[in-house]
């Protein structure tokens, strides 16, 4: 492995990360933002509040999968996440004069929805550079480019919850606004243009990736094991304050620890790809997640649980880091669907967490969350088993960059 450094001096792959950051940070501030919003701000009920962010949701994937299908197809991935950033903008600076839910909800249907396709695209041409010119080092700038961006989600929603406790909701959606801004002048001026060959795009685009061997169950594996780590971001604050009695601050600390070993585990596992097949340590990490939620199940302590955020960590680094590049390499040919697949993957076991969490602790506690997510893990797990064993595909298309 060599040349670690031109990750931070060539012009393309600086770029790359910057705009995983910039773009990073724009959403970690708005989105832990928007519950309160829609019930602060728009004076919505609960309820309207779960419909709000389940149609963000749901019009984003819809929207970004289609877009994926015709990138695929041989439009400009550099202009489609330009346009995708500049719609975020325009939402963010809507959303300063916008009061009423209904207008506001049109406005995440419309415009919001279209947001969803730019970092599947920018990941996706973050591969197509990596392919073409980084050789071994491609899958470790693609787990930095996911570092870039958890280190951004590390960052923005304590900055988001302080400017807007000091500025307001406005404050919060500028500043969020400015940060897009910069990733768009970054597209703009940086990133060179990608093009494939349409024809053959074309052809390639037509296989249906349910056809695809390995797919449909990786696919699976993927929104089981977030669906069980999005299930544990929403219930440790409830279990801990409610049901272990302890202070709030607790549930931070624990969630920041394991933020803080996902990073370096992150840029390991992009390193450890250059040896070990990406799958496998997914499996790897299936296993530690598996280990994990099984150990959580039987602590109370808090030295235990502080001790366990290393397994999750390694758990979800892992699984965020190298994840999208498996699914990549499963479809070679449609780079663009591949990547959005495997983010409206993630987006939808969010979705599916939040449901299960209230449904769950409504009837039983939420330590008995915990066991759903023993139950997705291993889940997980054996779809990860049944997926390895699939051949490989066919080597990547030529792809030419031509400097913008």
């Amino acid at each position: 492995m060599k040349n670690y450094g031109r990750f931070l001096t060539q012009k393309a792959p600086l770029s790359y990360l910057l705009v995983s950051l910039f773009s990073g940070l724009s959403g970690g501030f708005f989105y832990p933002l928007s519950g309160i919003y829609v019930v602060d701000g728009l004076n919505a009920s609960p309820l309207q509040m779960g419909i709000f962010l389940a149609v963000s949701i749901l019009s984003g994937v819809l929207v970004s999968q289609r877009i994926a299908k015709l990138s695929d197809q041989g439009w400009d991935r550099r202009k489609i996440i330009m346009w995708s950033q500049v719609a975020f903008i325009i939402v963010m600076a809507l959303f300063v004069f916008i009061r009423n839910y209904y207008l506001a909800l049109l406005v995440m249907v419309l415009i919001a929805s279209f947001t969803a396709a730019a970092m599947p695209q920018n990941f996706t041409m973050g591969r197509q550079y990596a392919d073409e010119y980084l050789g071994d080092n491609g899958t470790l700038f693609l787990s930095l480019m996911r570092a870039m961006m958890s280190l951004s989600w590390v960052i923005g929603p304590p900055l988001a919850f302080i400017i807007k406790d000091a500025y307001g909701f406005n404050g919060a959606f500028l500043f969020a606004g400015s940060m897009m801004a910069i990733s768009v002048l970054i597209v703009w001026f940086m990133y060179p243009t990608v093009k494939i060959e349409k024809q053959d795009a074309i052809v390639e685009s037509q296989q249906k990736w349910r056809k695809i061997e390995g797919v449909p169950l990786y696919l699976g594996a993927v929104f089981m094991l977030f669906w069980a780590n999005n299930m544990y971001v929403t219930t440790i604050p409830l279990y801990v304050t409610k049901e272990l009695e302890m202070a709030g601050s607790i549930a931070g600390q624990l969630l920041g620890l394991a933020a803080f070993v996902e990073i370096p585990v992150m840029v390991l596992a992009g390193l450890w790809a250059a040896k070990v097949a990406p799958q496998r340590l997914m499996v790897f990490g299936a296993a530690a997640a598996c280990i994990f939620y099984t150990l959580l199940f039987g602590t109370q302590v808090l030295w235990q649980m502080y001790a366990l955020q290393i397994l999750n960590g390694i758990a979800v680094g892992i699984s965020a880091g190298l994840g999208m590049v498996v699914i990549q390499n499963k479809m070679p040919r449609q780079l663009g669907l591949a990547t959005t697949l495997f983010n409206n993957g993630i987006l939808l076991a969010s979705l599916m967490s939040s449901v299960t969490v209230g449904v769950i602790a409504e009837w039983q506690d939420y330590q008995s969350v915990i066991i759903a997510m023993m139950l997705a893990g291993v889940a997980a797990l054996t779809l990860l088993l049944l997926s390895v064993r699939e051949k490989r595909p066919a080597c990547p298309p030529d792809i030419a960059l031509e400097g913008h």
